[in-house]
């Protein structure tokens, strides 16, 4: 479903005149896409984001935070 799910989101950019690239990768979220950043080259970080409680934010925290705290290159965030 996951591979489904990426090809139809490239093939719409791609049809928008956009270039595009995707992977599918195994691993802690974070760190997993810092590394795919980073051997990509990417310079700028499009992510989306949305809302939870309070009580989720502080048990689980949140992968959007850890990427905006962490990440050394442009962040535009979606919501």
């Amino acid at each position: 479903d996951h591979r489904s799910q990426l090809d139809w989101a490239l093939a719409t950019l791609r049809d928008a005149g956009h270039e595009a690239e995707g992977a599918i990768r195994a691993g802690e979220v974070e760190a997993t896409l810092r590394a795919y950043q980073e051997e990509q080259g990417i310079d700028l970080l499009v992510m989306g984001a949305y809302g939870h409680s309070r009580i989720r934010h502080l048990l689980v925290g949140s992968t959007t935070t850890e990427m905006l705290r962490k990440t050394r290159i442009p962040v535009l965030l979606l919501r």
